[in-house]
């Protein structure tokens, strides 16, 4: 039988992880807890940058909870029940998604929301006790590939050797461009994402908004051109928000590409024409922090560079759509199996085949749930028409989401979505590949067919 994901490797390696995000710290505490020398390189100088909610899909919650356990995450967490649908611009109500145990008992997890920075601090937590290092305020200037190791240069001067330099740098990732050997060729969208925290005590001043912050709820208000969804975090003491602008309307610069540190006063963004209650929301947030949607059209095809020493995870593989809601879920998918994966290294020869499965294995589903997020908040945006007035029709009747397979009024795929074990696709490729690029483990499957051939 294959080794469990908390596998201890027999072959120890060296590490350098770039970017220490929701990938960075889950690969480092999946790859530490299997037994390898971890050393994670952030810029920033501390944890709590400026960063909004997060919708938790139970495929990424089932990760959390196994990590963590149930208890630890329900002291942030808040169980998402239902999504209401609204106008944006009349503030009418269009339908409700119900998201009930029923429905989600098949996944196997729950649907959560939760604070950025809360999932951040477990994560960080979970890698450095499982062993890992992590340093923060360290600007990377280069990662070199080597013969046969990289190395990592750092402002200071500073070089870093490794077996496998690692790159969770996000979307703009540096790391990305040396396993490309090219620049980034990222083109704007034309969408810009906006993200804000708001206090609960000034939502409880209006009753209102009060019954938002108090309700186990993600509602959406859909625009023309732009939508507006929120959500209770941090057990309910603050309510994120994300706006999805185009960016004529958002005071985005032609240059600009900043991705969630870009602090942008709300008054600078077109907000005519909204509904009272989305007024109410945004004048809680003076400020609000912006992200553009540069889209890679072709995808990134190569993950690992040449050398195959140079390996991306996260963003870095896969750019993700700012503010969607699957992205966070495949950083950890990815972490998880490529941590599985190299649970089990025994010698050398294994390592290449692994980095290649572990690609193998992620990037069709990181392309295709993307898709999924692009279609879907590309429906709540649609201008005035008969497709429009098609969409409102079917929401109005849907009262649950059922977990069958099948299409769930436009929301394409999200029971095959929910319903992925990362752990598991990875343990069915090393029970049907992996170990056979270990000479021990060949070595004995043939020892014992001979057994079986001499005792038939």
């Amino acid at each position: 039988m294959p080794a469990p994901i908390d596998a201890i490797s027999t072959l120890t390696l060296d590490f350098v992880i770039v970017g220490g995000g929701l990938a960075g710290f889950s690969v480092a505490h999946v790859l530490a807890k299997a037994g390898h020398n971890v050393r994670v390189l952030e810029k920033l100088p501390a944890l709590g940058a400026p960063a909004g909610g997060l919708r938790i899909p139970p495929d990424m919650s089932k990760l959390l909870e196994k990590w963590v356990g149930a208890e630890e995450l329900r002291k942030t967490a808040v169980e998402n029940t239902a999504t209401p649908l609204y106008d944006l611009h009349t503030g009418e109500k269009i339908g409700v998604a119900q998201w009930g145990a029923e429905v989600l008992a098949e996944t196997g997890g729950d649907f959560l929301l939760m604070k950025h920075e809360d999932v951040l601090k477990l994560l960080y937590n979970l890698a450095t006790q499982s062993g890992a290092t992590i340093d923060f305020g360290v600007i990377v200037e280069a990662v070199i590939p080597g013969d046969p190791n990289p190395t990592v240069k750092l402002a200071t001067g500073e070089t870093l050797t490794a077996d496998i330099v690692i790159g969770a740098d996000g979307p703009r990732s540096m790391v990305r461009n040396v396993v490309l050997a090219q620049e980034d060729d990222a083109k704007p969208s034309g969408l810009t994402v906006f993200g804000a925290t708001l206090p609960a005590a000034e939502m409880m001043k209006d009753p209102e908004l009060a019954a938002l912050l108090q309700a186990d709820e993600w509602p959406i208000m859909m625009g023309t051109g732009r939508s507006l969804c929120g959500h209770p975090v941090h057990a309910k003491a603050k309510y994120a928000i994300q706006l999805y602008w185009p960016d004529e309307s958002s005071g985005t610069f032609a240059d600009s590409a900043d991705p969630w540190y870009d602090a942008v006063p709300t008054s600078d963004v077109d907000t005519s024409g909204l509904s009272p209650l989305a007024n109410k929301l945004l004048s809680l947030a003076p400020t609000l922090y912006r992200a553009r949607w540069m889209k890679h059209e072709e995808g990134i095809d190569e993950w690992i560079d040449a050398s195959g020493r140079i390996v991306l995870v996260g963003e870095a593989a896969h750019p993700w759509f700012p503010g969607g809601m699957h992205g966070p879920a495949m950083s950890l998918e990815d972490a998880v199996v490529f941590g599985m994966l190299f649970s089990h290294m025994t010698e050398w020869t294994q390592v290449p085949a692994s980095l290649h499965a572990y690609q193998e294995l992620r990037q069709p589903r990181t392309a295709r749930v993307l898709n999924v997020d692009i279609v879907n908040e590309t429906l709540l945006r649609m201008p005035p028409g008969p497709e429009r007035d098609t969409r409102n029709a079917e929401l109005g009747r849907m009262q649950n989401l059922v977990v069958d397979g099948s299409h769930i009024h436009g929301f394409q795929d999200l029971a095959d979505v929910f319903n992925y074990d990362a752990e598991d696709a990875a343990q069915e490729w090393w029970a049907t590949w992996g170990r056979f690029y270990c000479r021990d483990s060949v070595k004995l499957t043939l020892e014992s067919l001979s057994l079986e051939e001499a005792t038939a």
